[in-house]
């Protein structure tokens, strides 16, 4: 009895992590479209990911400041839009990040959450949140077999999931999208 007291306190105060560490892969997918999603922005306004077509789009799903994984990624992600943007002028690159709740982890993101978490990270992409944002997140990391926060989905022009990038120890580059671009015009080539 002694022994098991501790353990599940132990267990008690780690669960709260069970959503935030990845696994450290990635990985690719078959011509998956992805399902559309139509959420609010940080600024109040809609925004629908299939008005991404024609561009490469990278979405972040993150939690918020209770995952200290998520910070980092969120911190990193306007130099990393950057990178993206500047590594090749054969493709445009839209940079979209669903957050799923609030800096505490006990509620849906609210509009108020995501302007803050944007400004903390010092962005300029949209950050949806609410009730359609977190349920999309739920329904992809069900259907995906995603371990947790951060993960990137990398999509190609068509609205097709590209790969999966989850992880911390490895995070996702701008040749990451490069590659996905590339295997993209390779798949073109084929038909």
């Amino acid at each position: 009895m002694r022994v098991i007291a501790p353990m599940m306190m132990l267990l008690i105060l780690l669960s709260p992590l069970s959503g935030c560490v990845g696994d450290d892969s990635s990985e690719e997918l078959e011509d998956v479209p992805i399902p559309d999603l139509t959420a609010p922005n940080q600024h109040g306004e809609n925004v629908t990911l299939s008005e991404f077509r024609g561009a490469m789009l990278v979405i972040l799903f993150n939690a918020a400041d209770w995952c200290g994984y998520c910070n980092d990624e969120a911190n990193r992600t306007e130099e990393l839009l950057q990178s993206m943007e500047g590594l090749d002028d054969r493709y445009t690159v839209s940079f979209v990040e669903l957050l799923n709740d609030n800096a505490e982890g006990t509620k849906i993101a609210s509009q108020e959450d995501a302007m803050n978490w944007s400004e903390y990270s010092n962005n300029s992409h949209s950050v949806l949140h609410g009730q359609a944002t977190r349920d999309y997140i739920e329904e992809t990391f069900d259907r995906e077999d995603i371990p947790g926060f951060p993960s990137y989905l990398i999509v190609d022009l068509d609205g097709v999931a590209r790969s999966w990038v989850v992880g911390i120890n490895e995070p996702i580059v701008a040749e990451d999208v490069q590659v996905q671009y590339d295997a993209y015009l390779q798949d073109l080539n084929q038909y």
